[in-house]
């Protein structure tokens, strides 16, 4: 009686199911990778605007009245860096600060002072954030002499910029609040006392 050796149409079979459940694993395991590895490079990019905004505010010298706890602002004078929704502010939503140029963008210009600086550096913050982040907001408050900066954008790719994060009142137009465990985006602050 032969015996035949080698493998048979089952074996094959089995081992290409095994060898593409494989290569499916692999690829689930790469989409992971790359969807962490940009959440990690966002977060990055967050903090970086928010500490970039931070030192333009103190490089225009600007600070809350204290002792008033109106959030009245000088820079030194009456410049505001308040901003509810750095998307759909007037003083940001669709500006740029080179077409006209902004008075504050020539260097040899002497007519900008301090309202004219917070304008800008609230376009340049605005423009970062939307060219960086996707859906990307922010929003400056403040209150017994402290600033807070708060930066959010559509991390999980729904359409929506949506928190279960409590955020004060002039910041909900930038954060849609959901309850609490559903699906959220990330919200970072920084406060800053100048």
């Amino acid at each position: 009686m032969k015996t035949h050796t080698g493998f048979t149409l089952i074996e094959v079979l089995i081992a290409m199911l095994i060898l593409a459940v494989g290569l499916l694993g692999l690829a689930a395991l790469q989409t992971y990778t790359l969807r962490s590895n940009l959440a990690a490079y966002n977060n990055g990019q967050a903090i970086q605007l928010l500490y970039d905004m931070s030192d333009r505010m103190r490089a225009n010298n600007c600070k809350e009245v204290t002792g008033t706890g109106t959030g009245t602002v000088t820079c030194p004078n009456p410049a505001n860096y308040i901003i509810g929704d750095s998307n759909t502010d007037n003083r940001t939503a669709g500006k740029n600060v080179d077409s006209p140029v902004h008075a504050c963008k020539i260097t040899t210009n002497s007519t900008c002072n301090a309202t004219l600086l917070s304008t800008y550096d609230l376009i340049e913050w605005n423009n970062a954030i939307a060219a960086t982040l996707p859906m990307g907001r922010g929003c400056i408050t403040s209150g017994n002499g402290v600033f807070n900066l708060y930066i959010t954008w559509d991390d999980n790719r729904d359409g929506t910029v949506t928190t279960d994060v409590a955020v004060p009142t002039n910041c909900a137009g930038t954060f849609s609040t959901l309850s609490s465990g559903t699906s959220n985006d990330p919200v970072f602050t920084m406060s800053t006392q100048l």
